[in-house]
């Protein structure tokens, strides 16, 4: 077996997943990025690649959130939402899924497998097309011609009487 079949042997056990995660409101700002930097950490000592991330922002959660510390139930209706995007092998995941669930910091984190392109939905805008446009059958043509119908009225005539049931 040559080395590039290693590596490629490697690769296919690899999976790409995505974990979303919420941090507890209470950490100050200026500590937040020690705890992304805890769980990036906690990616990489199990071998996970990653491959994006977004830094977490605070949102308003829909709904309080309770987190339990020792004999304290806390709630939260605000949290740092982030999500980062890795590469790693199955076996290892329910290790980091342990872990993260022992953080006291985490409120609620999920993981999903996903793929490795860009997911993100983009809005484009509609286009607007100042060029020729081309003429509707029956509505005249773009040079100012009068509508043509498409049937004259005694074909009309005949059409409604042939419909009309009495």
């Amino acid at each position: 077996m040559t080395e590039s079949d290693k590596v490629t042997e490697d690769q296919s056990d690899n999976r790409v997943y995505e974990l979303g995660y919420h941090i507890v409101s209470s950490i100050p700002e200026e500590k937040l990025a020690g705890e992304v930097a805890a769980v990036t950490d906690l990616l990489g000592s199990h071998g996970a690649v990653v491959i994006a991330e977004e830094f977490p922002k605070l949102k308003h959660l829909s709904y309080a959130i309770t987190k339990v510390l020792g004999a304290r139930h806390l709630k939260f209706d605000t949290a740092y939402f982030g999500w980062i995007k890795f590469e790693m092998e199955p076996a290892a995941l329910l290790a980091v899924k342990k872990a993260l669930q022992g953080n006291e910091n985490i409120l609620r984190f999920i993981v999903i497998k996903t793929v490795r392109e860009s997911t993100l939905w983009v809005p484009k805008p509609p286009v607007f097309r100042s060029g020729e446009e081309k003429p509707i059958p029956g509505m005249g043509d773009k040079k100012g011609d009068p509508m043509k119908p498409a049937m004259s009225e005694a074909e009309m005539d005949k059409t409604i009487e042939a419909l009309v049931v009495e």
